[in-house]
This record gives C-alpha cells, sequence and structure tokens, in this order.
C-alpha cells in the first residue's frame, strides 16, 4: 500500500451538513441556515426569503 491509497482512505465526515438532506456540497450557511443550496431553493418561501 502506498502513500497515495492511505492519504484519503480514511472517510471524511465531519463538519456541517445540510439540515434538511444532510448533503455537503452547495451548503449555504448564511444567517445560521446550514441547508444545501437546492434545499434552500425548495423552502425559501416558507422561511421568508422574497426573490
Amino acid at each position: 500500500m502506498g502513500h497515495q491509497q492511505l492519504y484519503w482512505s480514511h472517510p471524511r465526515k465531519f463538519g456541517q451538513g445540510s439540515r434538511s438532506c444532510s448533503n455537503r456540497h452547495g451548503l449555504i450557511r448564511k444567517y445560521g441556515l446550514n441547508m444545501c443550496r437546492q434545499c434552500f431553493r425548495q423552502y425559501a418561501k416558507d422561511i421568508g426569503f422574497i426573490k
């Protein structure tokens, strides 16, 4: 086993995830939302954001 195989072998599941769908990409953390951008578009009107 070389260095390249061992370097990223441990799963990286720390840090903030989306509040509603546990996605870790496209995360909106502003105002403490902690939602991915897809979920934000879905729930924006319910939260009170106006386009």
